[in-house]
């Protein structure tokens, strides 16, 4: 029982217990005080506020995200839905304080104006202008970071504008204000961690070797010091910093060893200019490792795996592969979804530990030789395939959104996806 208790992911719960507790304070003491539209308005403006800090809490890249909530490409997942869903919250907020203000009490805001009203102005201004930025995809990636560090600045405006304003409406010393107080300092603190990670910016590596790859560079790493990042599972990635930006990338060394490699596909501004920017003995710096997308052959492996790529998402199955012994306990068969064997990256290598390893099939789907990976292509893979099959997806939102729509009947548990397209790079 204990053990089951500890491989719970408490992170959810613990969140979810704060909000409704603080929706209940809300009902039970800021409406029986000022009424309904009172109530709702400063419902809202709490819920936003908390929604705030835990975003930035969700920003950091700390190993005990994925304690808590699991795969981190899952967490920053749901990091840009909730930075989306407080824009409106928010607008609530808005809109009901003066409303409630003027029916409630029978009074305007201007008058009884106080630093507070501009301090949530300049505070709101600066959290949507933020969110809108990060949205956009005509911001080049390393002002994207910068104008996305804003809405720390932003939380920090709102905070002060909150304890202004408590006094209005409720006591720090309730248990809403002990709740709101407990999201400020988790607000505040994250906020912190991340201004000190952008700092020290990880484990110091040199380049050391820099591989041409179809369509991409293969850049490999080694650390500077006596011990560079805790070491790695097949499949995991890491946030690699250069040239001042941080874009996270699969490690597509083995697992265990000292040098780490990493491939940087072109797919955007930074990831083009490193294609000749990045050279031997260049610095770096690396953060991680993270991740959960983690396929594994060997004695002890499932007896059934079906691994699907497609573009730069045959890397973690690289990893896996590079690391791979010649006997396995299961049956892996690798399907590659591209144009040609010209847009696979390590190509040559692969088909080279396809003949090498019994337990794995190659299986390339080209459409440029009429085998694209279409729905009647998958139905036809599954039909093909035993029960308990376990299934690894990892490549464009389109390509893994299609198998999953196919793979419906298998249970979630058998079917792991890696969402790597984090932003356009």
């Amino acid at each position: 029982m204990l053990y089951m208790l500890l491989r719970v992911r408490w992170g959810p719960f613990v969140l979810v217990s704060a909000f409704v507790g603080l929706a209940a304070s809300v009902l039970f003491l800021a409406v029986p005080a000022s009424g309904w539209l009172t109530g709702l308005a400063v419902l809202a403006g709490a819920v936003a506020y908390a929604m705030m800090a835990t975003n930035l809490f969700l920003a950091i890249r700390r190993p005990i995200l994925e304690k808590l909530f699991g795969p981190l490409d899952r967490v920053y997942a749901a990091h840009r839905v909730i930075g989306t869903s407080i824009v409106g919250v928010l607008g609530v907020h808005v809109v009901l304080i003066p409303i409630a203000s003027a029916v409630e009490r029978g009074e305007s805001l201007l008058d009884n104006l106080s630093v507070a009203i501009p301090l949530g102005v300049l505070g709101t201004f600066l959290l949507v202008g933020s969110i809108m930025l990060a949205h956009s995809r005509k911001v080049p990636y390393d002002r994207w970071q910068r104008v996305h560090m804003a809405t720390g600045g932003a939380f920090l405006v709102l905070t002060l504008h909150m304890v202004i304003a408590a006094s209005g409406w409720f006591s720090l010393a309730s248990p809403m204000g002990g709740l709101l107080g407990g999201f400020a300092l988790l607000g505040l603190g994250s906020f912190v961690v991340r201004l000190v990670d952008k700092a020290r910016g990880g484990a110091r590596y040199t380049v050391v070797e820099t591989l041409k790859r179809e369509r991409g560079l293969e850049v490999v790493l080694r650390p500077e010091e006596a011990r560079g990042i805790a070491p790695h599972r097949a499949g995991q990635f890491v946030f690699l910093t250069a040239n001042d930006e941080t874009h996270p990338f699969t490690v597509t060394s083995a697992a265990g060893v000292e040098q780490l490699s990493v491939l940087i596909r072109s797919s955007g501004d930074w990831t083009d200019r490193a294609q000749t920017g990045l050279a031997v003995a260049d610095r770096v710096r690396v953060d991680g490792p993270f991740g959960a997308f983690t396929p594994s052959v060997g004695v002890d492996a499932p007896p059934h795996q079906v691994w699907i790529a497609g573009g730069a998402g045959i890397t973690p199955f690289l990893s896996v592969l590079r690391g791979s012994p010649e006997v396995s306990g299961g049956q892996v068969e690798l399907v590659i979804a591209a144009r040609h064997a010209g847009d696979v990256p390590c190509w040559d290598e692969l088909s080279t530990l396809a003949s090498t390893r019994s337990w794995l099939t190659l299986t390339p789907a080209f459409s440029a030789r009429g085998g694209r990976l279409d729905d009647d292509a998958v139905d036809r893979l599954v039909a093909g395939k035993p029960e308990g099959t376990e299934w690894y997806l990892c490549g464009p939102v389109g390509l893994t959104a299609m198998v999953e729509r196919r793979l419906q009947h298998v249970p979630d548990a058998r079917v792991h996806r890696e969402l790597y397209q984090w932003r356009k790079r």
